[in-house]
């Protein structure tokens, strides 16, 4: 658990970005906060698994940058955000995450969020990421921007209209669900009482709208989404 300021930078406490970072997972807490503190502008001031405690450095500090791991174990990351943001505003938050549904990044946008990165980006990126959101800009991966549309009337973003689960009658979701599920075309038109030409329409239909062009990314997609559990 590293706690103490970088001791190899000579800026001034107050001139560094100071920083704290949420997680269930110590030893990512660990690898984070070792490498963001060999940059001479940065100071981690909490990265614990402690949520309740690294609320309290967050009220009591108010950090530049609080990074939040969505898989927190006993915090529900999006009521954290809130309940420092509803107390304290001066803090920008960067979520991060193995993958983000449309539904968590509505959630992550609903509390202001400044940041959403997938874990599988480099250090490099998240450095320069935090850089630039201290900065007044927003950041996110790739994936997630080709996801998003900003709205210059209300300087917020939001998932785009028309892609997504969005874009699916709830009709075709569930076929979408039973096809994730392994179900066969006929085993579905019978689930539902449809013809399985309509089963057959719908899912490439589906395809259509998300732009995948087999079932093993369709199963992958409904699984980021949580129509079907991962497990």
């Amino acid at each position: 658990m590293i706690h103490s300021n970088s001791p190899e930078s000579d800026l001034p406490l107050d001139q560094r970005i100071q920083i704290v970072a949420f997680s269930g997972q110590q030893l990512l807490l660990d690898s984070l906060a070792y490498r963001l503190h060999s940059e001479v502008d940065f100071s981690v001031m909490f990265a614990e698994t402690d949520c309740q405690r690294g609320i309290r450095v967050c009220l009591e500090s108010s950090p530049d940058i609080a990074l939040i791991d969505l898989d927190l174990q006993e915090t529900d990351p999006f009521e954290l955000v809130a309940e420092i943001s509803a107390q304290q505003t001066t803090t920008r938050f960067i979520f991060l995450a193995q993958r983000f549904s449309d539904a968590s990044i509505e959630k992550a946008f609903a509390v202001h969020a400044s940041g959403l990165l997938l874990k599988n980006e480099s250090i490099a990126d998240l450095i320069t990421a935090i850089r630039r959101i201290c900065r007044g800009h927003f950041c996110f991966s790739g994936e997630i921007e080709q996801r998003v549309a900003y709205d210059n009337f209300d300087n917020s973003y939001s998932v785009a209209p028309g892609i997504g689960l969005s874009s699916l009658t709830d009709r075709q979701q569930e076929v979408l669900r039973y096809l994730a599920l392994g179900l066969s075309v006929k085993d579905v038109a019978r689930r539902m009482y449809l013809s399985a030409k309509s089963i057959d329409s719908h899912k490439y239909r589906i395809m259509g709208k998300l732009r995948i062009n087999d079932r093993v990314k369709l199963a992958r997609y409904a699984i980021r989404e949580g129509l079907v559990d991962a497990g």
